[in-house]
Order: C-alpha cells, then structure tokens, then sequence
C-alpha cells in the first residue's frame, strides 16, 4: 500500500499538537507532574539539611518518584488517550485518518511526560552534585559518579518514554474494560519482585524494564549495606529502548491496512537487537555484586 507522503506529514503534525494537548490537558499528568516536583523539593531541601553521619544517598535512590509518577501513571493516560483517539476515528467514519498515522500522533505525545523526566533529572543530578552522598553509599568503587548518574537516567527518565508506550500498546491491542488497571498491578507486583533485593536474580534481573541497580541490598541481615549489583547500565538503555521502539513498531503493525510485511522485517531487527543488548548488558560491566567498603551505621 502506498502512502501520499504529501497528505500524511501535514496531517500527522496536526494530530501530534492535538495529542500533546491532550496530554496536557490530563488532570492525572498534572497529578503527577505535581507530585513529582513536590517530592523533588523535598529530597532537595532534605539532602541540603542532612549533615547526619546517617545513610544519606543524596537523589542517588529517587528514581522510583519519576517511574511511578510518569511512567505508570503515563501507562494510564496513554491507554485513555489511544481510546479516545479511536472514539473520535469510530464518529468520523469513511474520512477518519488511518490508524497508523494516529498511533504515531500518540507516540509524538511521549514529549510531555519525558521533557518532564528529564527538568527532574537535571535537578536530581544538580542536587547530587552539590549535596553527594556519604561514603557508605554510592559511588562504589571500581564506579564513579557517572555510573550512577547512568542508572537514574535509565530509571527516572526513560520509563517516562516506556509507560506511555505501555499503555499505547495495551489499548491498540487489549481494549477491553479492566485491562489497563490489571496491567498497572501486574507490572507494580513483577517489579517489586525484581528489583534486586533477591540475589537469585541479580545476574538476569536486567530483562524487567524497572530494576535496581544498586542500594542497601543487605537490608534482609540488618546491616543495610550497599552494593553495585552485576551488569551495565550503559547498554542496559540500549536494550530499554530497543523495548520502546519495539513497542511502537507492533502498536503500528495492528492496523490492518499498515505495510505489514515491512513492519515484520523492522520486528524482527528490532527484537534481536533488543535480545543482543540485554545478553550484553548481562555480560559486560560488573561480573558480580560489589560490596562497598565503607560501612555504614546498623539500620
């Protein structure tokens, strides 16, 4: 099937603002934009006041704010925007835009939540920089600062793309009533699972899209000391987003009328170079957990 190149790039500029807008518009993104900022606040001026000897990570551990707030929530209003999105093609009829095209205006959405994750971010690793941790927690040697600096962005901002694609691919595929709330629990219960505080996934927890990569790990023996767990984060965000792209490819590929047999071609690349990026985000950096020497007070 051919596409009017000429008639599809202006219509999908005016559906990607009317997207954006309706991102904006959703009282949940502002729930949580909100939230956000006032739990930034909070670590800023509580980092600022701490001169305790105490544990004190600076925003080194923070990235559970933005993944929640911007990623699950986004899941959500994504999922109500898709459905929303098709509502309006369904009253349109014969002269409603072709599916694919508004699957890209919804995913030209994702700018809201991810500038969002990223004026977070930038706060964070100022407030880091300004106010660093205590030597009990992170850096860990043989890593740096910018290990860390990795693994909040791979945690804070790019879920904040994820989750919206998420919840895009749920309601392209699994419209029906339930789905999305049923999603949001499943993907919270996995994550609290892999998220590092059981040793037995340290080495593959790394193909859930949400997972630490360092913190107190010893929290299970009362010592509460912290340690770099096996992997690397750099091409861990390869791998997150290949999944991204992934997901967008395979939201597009439900219209019927869209160049499948392309689309499975750009599939098919896409999943062996998401399989390639986990199996060497397992591989390389860290072959084991890497305990900090510094020990910090019993907690």
């Amino acid at each position: 099937m051919t596409t009017n190149v000429t008639t599809t790039a202006p219509t999908l500029r005016v559906l990607a603002r009317h997207e954006i807008r309706q991102y904006l518009n959703a009282k949940l993104y502002w729930f949580g934009a909100a939230l956000l900022a006032a739990v930034t606040v909070v670590s800023v001026v509580g980092s600022a006041g701490n001169d305790s000897a105490d544990h004190q990570a600076s925003t080194a551990m923070d990235m559970i704010a933005p993944a929640a707030l911007l990623g699950v929530l986004g899941l959500i209003i994504m999922a109500g925007l898709t459905r929303r999105s098709d509502r309006a093609a369904a009253a349109a009829g014969t002269v409603a835009v072709p599916e694919r095209t508004r699957t890209a205006a919804l995913v030209a959405a994702t700018v809201v939540p991810v500038a969002t994750g990223l004026l977070w971010y930038t706060a964070a690793v100022v407030t880091y920089l300004v106010n660093p941790p205590t030597p009990d927690t992170v850096p860990i040697p043989p890593f740096g600062d910018g290990h860390v600096f990795t693994v909040m962005f791979a945690l804070g901002v790019v879920p904040a793309l994820s989750g919206p694609i998420l919840g895009l691919l749920i309601a392209r595929w699994l419209p029906r009533r339930g789905v999305t709330p049923l999603a949001v629990v499943l993907v919270v219960l996995v994550t609290i699972v892999m998220q590092g505080n059981f040793e037995t996934t340290w080495h593959w927890r790394v193909v859930w899209p949400w997972t630490y990569w360092y913190g107190p790990v010893g929290w299970n023996t009362g010592e509460g000391r912290w340690a770099a767990l096996p992997g690397s984060p750099q091409l861990w965000i390869a791998y997150l987003l290949a999944l991204c792209v992934l997901g967008v490819l395979v939201a597009v590929y439900h219209d019927p009328e869209s160049d499948r047999s392309r689309l499975r071609v750009l599939i098919a690349a896409t999943a062996v170079v998401a399989v390639a990026a986990v199996v060497l985000t397992m591989v390389f950096g860290l072959p084991e957990a890497t305990w900090n020497p510094v020990t910090g007070p019993v907690s």
